[in-house]
């Protein structure tokens, strides 16, 4: 069962799928929010965010995946992305999905993949409404994470030209200079949830080190683990890392059910 929404932000159009678990009348289910990553969207690399949201459903999830301003099916241009943009836009959007009548709101499940794994992460610290966080190979150093992506070419033109063409997309120099503003590694001090990364052992985009950094960042005795995903690459390009993504998702987050002595699904 899916059902497409179109949330409005700063009288920008977010273009959102939510897709439900069968026979599930009359009750409330937990939510994941799934968060794209840098120029991405909510289909995802072969279609990823896709596959994981019809996965997730089967097991007893409802799903929310949605396109940033400027990605995918929404409104706006990427020129005008920011990550301070993007933080406004991912609590608009918990506030509007955590109303639904299906979803159970004091279970939502953030998951971020990439840049939308430090986005995931801000948005998580502090925020009462986020019971899980789980980071697919996340960015943890905004600033120097995208710039070794997008490379020193890039930076010098953004900084004659005001914005640099990557793939297709503008990315401009105040992306760039926000990106400096936003610590995740600092910011999940406060998150007091549970974690899980699962990152690509062979990532060739963002530092595989990242995991550690963030499990090493949150305070003592939170609940935390780490797993790797292994010969995979950054967006997991094969159908075994997602089959492995998928499984390593489950089963941490059932096992988190019982442990946390919520009702399993």
């Amino acid at each position: 069962m899916t059902e497409s929404f179109s949330i409005l932000c700063d009288q920008v159009r977010l273009s959102g799928v939510l897709h439900l678990p069968d026979g599930i009348q009359n009750k409330k289910v937990p939510l994941i929010v799934l968060l794209h990553g840098f120029v991405g969207s909510k289909v995802g690399e072969h279609r990823l965010f896709v596959k994981a949201a019809r996965n997730f459903s089967e097991k007893g999830y409802a799903v929310f995946r949605f396109d940033f301003s400027g990605c995918g099916e929404s409104d706006g241009d990427y020129a005008d992305v920011t990550v301070t943009k993007q933080l406004k836009e991912v609590q608009v959007v918990l506030d509007y999905v955590s109303n639904l009548k299906e979803v159970d709101a004091n279970n939502i499940i953030l998951i971020g993949h990439s840049l939308g794994g430090a986005v995931a992460s801000l948005t998580a610290a502090g925020n009462q409404q986020i019971r899980k966080l789980i980071l697919w190979s996340p960015v943890a150093k905004p600033y120097e994470d995208i710039v070794a992506i997008v490379g020193d070419t890039a930076l010098q033109t953004a900084r004659i030209l005001g914005l640099f063409d990557y793939n297709g997309f503008y990315v401009s120099q105040h992306f760039l200079d926000d990106l400096k503003s936003h610590h995740p590694l600092e910011a999940i001090r406060s998150y007091e949830g549970q974690l899980l990364v699962i990152h690509a052992a062979e990532d060739e985009d963002v530092p595989k080190e990242n995991a550690v950094y963030y499990t090493e960042s949150l305070k003592r005795g939170s609940t935390v683990n780490i797993r790797y995903i292994k010969e995979a690459n950054h967006t997991f390009a094969s159908y075994s890392f997602e089959e492995k993504l998928f499984e390593e998702t489950i089963r941490w987050l059932e096992k988190s059910e019982v442990h946390s002595g919520e009702v399993a699904l």
